[in-house]
């Protein structure tokens, strides 16, 4: 799993059956260092599947768990957003 910042949303009017009704997110990995976080330069498509917003931190499940994060069924889906992060900690 990868905690990442949303950075906004990405629209997408003609996509695959299985994704209707989700919508995305571009999302901005984080590496948690004790001194702080560090921003990556790589930006990710995610599936959002519980309705995060502009500048939340959150959890985002890949690869064939990302598939079958929505609706309990395989999906094309590589990046799923699982989880809103209210806090956490990094210790050295």
């Amino acid at each position: 799993m990868l905690i990442c910042k949303v950075k906004g949303k990405l629209v997408s009017t003609v996509k695959n059956e299985k994704l209707s009704g989700f919508s995305f997110v571009v999302l901005q990995e984080l590496m948690p260092e004790p001194s702080g976080d560090t921003v990556q330069d790589k930006l990710i498509v995610a599936v959002d599947g519980i309705g995060c917003g502009t500048g939340n931190i959150v959890m985002v499940a890949q690869g064939s768990s990302a598939r079958y994060a929505l609706k309990g069924e395989e999906t094309p889906a590589d990046a799923v957003v699982v989880g809103i992060v209210d806090t956490y900690t990094v210790e050295n």
